[in-house]
Order: structure tokens, then sequence, then C-alpha cells
């Protein structure tokens, strides 16, 4: 469906002329006289717009249409806008450039072949603006796991090399080491891309539910259930995660095993097989290789999976990353918590956590980074703050010491509520149903919660 250019000029018979030329170019029209609806028909219209043709002289005692540009770039809006001018305004046309239009055309008797044109540069610069965007997108997944280590090295030529085969990938590493992100990295650098990426945790469902949560549920007029979507179908042209698959029970992973091999399954109460297109990528803590060997997980299941692994080191085997993964998360939690300082942290801080364990690897990193910003009353951070906090009991005792006066009241609320959502994850090994039951929400409050803190895998 073509997209629309929106005309907005005060002569009714330049708006009917330049939509005929328009109209003959293969582009639909929405018009409008008044320079004070361009930006409320940009919100109304959204993506449905390509471009705006806007003049610059209005009646007297309207909006001009430097303001209407001006109004337009202010509210954030990066539509291109070219301005139609009459001839010998180029230096008006000129000014407008300066205030953010695309371009400008002369109302004359060229004007179709200018305006063509003009929709060419404009359609090429869309082009290239979408580009540039997908690119950020595929660099997005790989620039946020951080680490310059050999393993971490390895890690990310395996996700370059497996990015664009379309084969399931496993992968394997302890809690909190970044499973998801692997994941998404994976699919942000295959030609699913655009597709959906959708997540689902094994062992946060039961076996009796997850079948219907994976494949879906037809409405059954007898017991009154109604239809359900599944996670396959919503996966549809893209990737789905499914995590911790270790914890599936043997019948259910038989079905999954033919979804995964024929790309097809039938919902639950349902008798019509349903075909997918979705790349799986799987992921686990648990040494599925040991479990074979006793029973409980299916070979087959582990062969589709595996087509190949990427091993995630923990902390204790890169140890080298803490410093560039501390600094990361302190800067990256500053940018979503208004009032929290970037943490500064000196050689013999920095010394002290690289010596630490880090059972819960990365989110236990990033957890303990953001307790040391909402709980330190400067931003320097010594090893005493270090070795305080890690000690049991430690971190209790440095929130009852911190100065709860310093700083706006909202923003520690805030920085307190987060700190509080990314404990509870941690000491549920990031079960989130069971840390919303630590908490005494319902699982639907912590995912709002959640949400509204931007906390998700590290």
């Amino acid at each position: 469906m073509s997209k629309y250019v929106l005309i907005a000029d005060d002569q009714a018979e330049v708006r009917e002329w330049v939509a005929d030329i328009l109209r003959e170019l293969g582009r639909a029209t929405v018009e409008t006289g008044r320079a004070d609806q361009v930006l409320p028909l940009i919100q109304e219209m959204g993506d449905a717009l390509s471009m705006v043709l806007l003049d610059l002289d209005f009646g007297q005692g309207q909006m001009g249409g430097m303001d209407a540009l001006r109004q337009v770039r202010e509210a954030g809006c990066q539509i291109p806008v070219v301005i139609l001018t009459g001839k010998g305004s180029v230096r008006a046309a000129v000014e407008a450039l300066k205030a953010g239009a695309t371009d400008f055309i002369e109302k004359d008797a060229h004007v179709e072949d200018t305006l063509a044109a003009a929709l060419s540069r404009v359609e090429r610069f869309a082009q290239v603006v979408a580009e540039n965007r997908r690119l950020r997108e595929e660099l997005r997944g790989v620039q946020e796991i951080v680490g310059e280590s050999t393993a971490m090295r390895e890690v990310l030529a395996q996700i370059e090399r497996l990015g664009p085969v379309p084969r399931p990938v496993l992968v394997v590493g302890e809690r909190g080491t970044g499973k998801e992100l692997v994941a998404r990295a994976l699919h942000e650098n295959s030609p699913r891309r655009e597709g959906p990426f959708i997540a689902v945790n094994c062992a946060a469902i039961p076996d009796g539910l997850l079948e219907c949560e994976l494949f879906g549920q037809e409405e059954n007029a007898f017991d009154g259930a109604p239809f359900k979507e599944g996670r396959f179908d919503r996966a549809d042209g893209g990737t789905l995660f499914l995590d911790e698959v270790g914890n599936m029970g043997p019948e259910f992973q038989r079905k999954i095993l033919r979804a995964i091999e024929y790309h097809s399954f039938e919902r639950v109460q349902g008798t019509e097989t349903i075909r997918v297109d979705v790349r799986v990528i799987a992921a686990t803590n648990a040494d599925l290789q040991a479990a074979i060997r006793q029973g409980a997980f299916r070979a087959d299941l582990y062969d589709r999976l595996a087509f190949d692994t990427i091993r995630i080191p923990p902390i204790r085997e890169r140890t080298e990353d803490v410093d560039s993964l501390a600094r990361h998360f302190a800067r990256r939690f500053h940018e979503e918590v208004a009032g929290v300082p970037v943490l500064e942290f000196t050689d013999a801080a920095l010394t002290a956590m690289r010596a630490a364990p880090w059972p819960g690897n990365v989110r236990e990193l990033k957890n303990f980074v953001e307790r040391l910003a909402t709980r330190l009353s400067e931003p320097r951070v010594e090893a005493a703050h270090v070795n305080s906090f890690l000690q049991p009991g430690g971190q209790a005792a440095a929130a009852s010491s911190a100065d709860p006066g310093v700083g706006p009241f909202a923003s520690r609320v805030e920085a307190f509520e987060h700190s509080l959502l990314t404990t509870a994850l941690d000491a549920a090994g990031g079960n989130r149903r069971k840390a919303a039951a630590a908490l005494e929400l319902s699982y639907d409050q912590l995912r709002r919660l959640l949400a509204k803190h931007h906390i998700g895998s590290p």
C-alpha cells in the first residue's frame, strides 16, 4: 500500500494541482489549507505518511509555514518536509532548510519534474535511514555483550558465525551469565532480525501449562476454554528462545521435538496441524549430557537443539572483564534512573571486585553495582566499600548507614525500588514467579514493575 503525501497550502487550486501530479506519480495524498493542522495530521497518521509538502506563505492571521516546520521539528517528528515556494522566494526556502526542511521546490511550470526528483531523493534518504536503523539493531545485541577477554571474544565470534545459519543453537552457561542476551544477539545477526523474538522460561511454567503456552489452545464450547495463541504462533517468521530446556518433562520433550523437527504442531484441544517458520534457540544451566545418561533428557532432542553450542564462561573464568562490566553497569544505571550518579571505581575497588567469587555471575555483579549506586552517598567507590558490601550482612549494613536524605525524594525511591526488584530476582535465580512471591506481588504486578524499570537479562 502506497504511503500518503501531506500537502499543506492555503490555496485550494495549488493543492489540487500538486495532488494531480502526485497521483500521476503513483502517490496518494491528504491535504490541508491550514499550517496549524500539519503537526496534528502528522501525529494522527504516523507511519502512513511518507513526506510533507509545505507552503511557507499562508493567509493573513494564520500560522505560517515556517512556524509549522519549527513546530514539527520541536515535537521530534523526523518526517521529510519539502518546502513549496513561489518563484523568487529562494531565500525563505534556504532559511527553511536551516530550520529542518529536507528540500524545496518552486511552484513553476517545471514543478512536475522537480517534484518527481524531490520524491526520489526523499525516498532514497528514507531507505538509507531504514538501513542504518537495521544495522544499529543488528549491532545492538552484540554491543550489549560486554567483555574483552579471550573467552568472550570467542563467544562474539560464534554469534557472528552462527547468527545467519538457519539452525537451532544451544546456549550453555551458569545462572546469570547472560544466555538470553546471547540468544537476542543471534537473532539480531540473522536474516530474521525484522521478525519477532519470543522468549519462554521453561523452568517458570509447569509442563501442563507449558504446552498451552507454547502451542496455544483452541476454543472449546463444552468447557468454555477460550482461544489462546501460543508462543510458536507469535514467533512465526522470527526466533523462539526456550530458556532452561533441561526442566522440561519427558512427555513434553517428545512434543517439542516434533515441533522443532517438522515446524508444525497442534494446539491444545485442536486437531488442525499448524505450520510455522520459527528458528529455535535453547539455553540451559544444566549438564544435558549427564541428564541424557540418567534418562532425564532425550538424546534426539539434544541432537536437534545443539546444531552448535555456545558456552558462556562464568565470571571466575574471565575476571579481566570485571572492570569493563562494572563501568558498563554503572553508566547504564545512571541513564536509567534519574538522580543516580555514575560510579567511579578506584583501582583497589576493582581489584577487590575481581577477587570476589560472583556465583550469580553477570546478573549478580550488575545488581551489586546498582546497590552501590543507590546506597553510597558519593560516587567514588573504594575497596572498603566493596569489601563491606560483599561481607555477609554487609549489604544490609550499608543500606542502613546510607544517607537517606541525599538526592531528590522521587529519584531515591525509584532507585530503591529498582534495587529491591533486582535483589529479589537475584535471590530467585532469575525466576520471576519466585521473585513475585518473595515480594508478595502478583506475577502481573512484577512484570509491570520490571518493564517500568527496564529490568531484563543482563
